[in-house]
């Protein structure tokens, strides 16, 4: 089902429904007529045929594949895999998530997401000279095989749990040392919402951004680093930040990314995926319609 007014591609993300396998995640995405999927390879199988098969039946689907979340896809140690301390043999991992998808999507220009992880020892200096060193051969490896790759800054709440960038500037800053094209940025709402001037700053940012991460930050603050909210029941102003990213000249998916805690009163993760996905969709809609 095509979105109604001239709506952008909307995606979800394979993190909104957590709780779900690879497979039954796809059939819900088209009983719904969710129009793309970021996938998350954690839902795939660990043993390369089989993940390939997976990856045919999104192929045959009819889905858009608007991101990839790689199972390792943090420079140093995070949250979801803290125990690969390598990063040389960290971006080895990335590099075979980089040759699976791009054989199994040939020609497709898929961007695939990256964070930092922790600053080794909190040392931040070695952190940010280690990530200028190596990013630059991934995003090679990535382009020489067709895709992208999208930096991710993260909010402030999870500085020292998953990263040591938490700036839109830092971020950009490294995106231009970086300096390769197939090299951008992931615009996740929740984490940039309360940087100042940030309706200029990303009108501003122009071709630099890959992708867009859809939610809502929950009334009163987090109960956790997890916590979120669906689009338009949290208290993000988001009309204007969609037409800043429109104005920037972003013309993507807006992918539903939305985390949770199952020991939540209120657990997105434990509420009804296709409920959960269907309010998100129509407060996305709301806001576009009245996007500044």
């Amino acid at each position: 089902m095509k979105m109604a007014h001239n709506l952008p591609l909307f995606s979800v993300s394979q993190f909104t429904t957590w709780h779900q396998s690879f497979q039954e995640d796809i059939a819900l995405y088209q009983e719904l007529g969710i129009e793309g999927v970021e996938l998350c390879e954690r839902k795939l199988s660990t043993d390369p045929g089989q993940a390939r098969e997976q990856l045919a039946v999104v192929r045959d689907s009819g889905l858009q594949v608007t991101s990839v979340q790689p199972r390792v896809h943090a420079l140093f140690s995070d949250f979801m895999c803290p125990d690969l301390t390598d990063p040389a043999e960290r971006l080895n991992r990335y590099r075979q998530t980089i040759d699976l998808f791009a054989g199994a999507f040939p020609g497709q220009d898929l961007p695939l997401v990256t964070i930092t992880g922790n600053a080794p020892n909190l040392n931040y200096q070695l952190a940010h000279r280690v990530a200028r060193r190596l990013y630059p051969d991934l995003a090679d490896y990535a382009a020489d095989r067709g895709l992208r790759i999208m930096y991710e800054p993260l909010s402030p709440v999870l500085m020292n749990n998953d990263t040591f960038i938490c700036t839109l500037h830092e971020a950009m800053q490294l995106i231009e040392d970086v300096n390769r094209p197939n090299f951008g940025l992931m615009l996740d709402l929740w984490h940039v919402w309360r940087e100042p001037d940030i309706y200029r700053r990303v009108t501003a940012l122009g071709d630099a951004i890959f992708g867009v991460h859809l939610s809502d930050w929950p009334a009163g603050e987090p109960r956790h680093p997890g916590d979120r909210r669906i689009c338009g029941e949290g208290v993000i102003n988001l009309p204007p930040m969609l037409g800043a990213i429109e104005r920037a000249g972003y013309r993507g998916a807006y992918c539903l990314e939305i985390f949770s805690v199952d020991e939540l009163p209120d657990s997105l993760w434990q509420t009804d995926p296709a409920e959960v996905i269907g309010r998100s969709r129509a407060g996305f809609e709301r806001a576009w319609e009245a996007r500044q």
